[in-house]
């Protein structure tokens, strides 16, 4: 009797440490392995919120009151006599969907971009916000792109535009490491052309040295009135008023 005891006092400690390490297996499994009784189930866990595209799709989400002349052979088809132009209508340029939306007393009408010619646009005061211009009309656009050019500098000797065109930049976030944004978001690229007289146009690179050289022999003169005026060209007063000396010196 005393032996038996003995031997299950033995076995004791053993079957608890054989517990403890089957314990530990366990939770191990059930924390990092793929402990699973039913392997059809699924494991539930609180469900993460969707991404949100976001971001503006306009030029300038703003309704503005506009005047807005379309091309001749659109106007045609409804009648060969009616004007073809408009004003007095609040309108934004939608780049997603490639349409002017006009804001009617029904709601929004939207007119396709190749439809239009020229849009002006006014601030409350009358005075003139901005002058788009149908990239066909400038001759920068192949047939079907339709974009809508910034009229920056319209000067004797050097014509200015830029073109904003809408990109998305999609979520950066990695579902294993829960890290990133979950969001995706528009955003516009503009990019700047320009042409000398009657010279074709050309994509330029926005900053300084490139805007100099667009002044060909008249550079020198040029820096040295950046300099002294400490311009910055990538603000769009300061490039008007850049160009507008240049074309002052021009016909000196």
């Amino acid at each position: 009797m005393k032996k038996l005891i003995f031997i299950i006092c033995c076995f004791i400690p053993f079957m608890m440490f054989a517990q403890e390490e089957l314990y530990q297996t366990t939770r191990d499994e059930f924390n990092y392995g793929e402990f699973r009784p039913n392997n059809s189930a699924p494991i539930y866990g609180i469900a993460e919120k969707p991404g949100k595209l976001m971001g503006n799709i306009y030029l300038d989400s703003i309704f503005r009151s506009s005047a807005v002349v379309f091309f001749k052979e659109i106007v045609k088809r409804y009648d060969p006599n009616a004007s073809d132009s408009i004003a007095g209508y609040k309108l934004r340029i939608n780049l997603l969907e490639k349409l002017v939306e006009f804001k009617m007393n029904g709601g929004i009408k939207g007119v396709d971009n190749k439809a239009i010619k020229k849009i002006q646009t006014f601030d409350p005061a009358g005075n003139t916000l901005k002058t788009y211009i149908n990239g066909q009309s400038l001759g920068i656009d192949s047939v079907g792109e339709d974009h809508f050019y910034d009229l920056v500098y319209d000067g004797l000797f050097v014509k200015v535009v830029s073109l904003s065109v809408l990109k998305k930049k999609e979520p950066t976030y990695h579902v294993a490491l829960s890290m990133g944004d979950k969001n995706a978001y528009y955003y516009l690229k503009t990019t700047y052309f320009a042409k000398i007289e009657n010279g074709k146009w050309s994509e330029i690179q926005n900053n300084k040295n490139t805007w100099l050289d667009l002044t060909g022999s008249r550079e020198k003169v040029m820096s040295s009135y950046l300099q002294q005026n400490q311009l910055n060209l990538k603000l769009t007063s300061d490039l008007r008023q850049f160009f507008q000396y240049f074309d002052k010196i021009m016909v000196e």
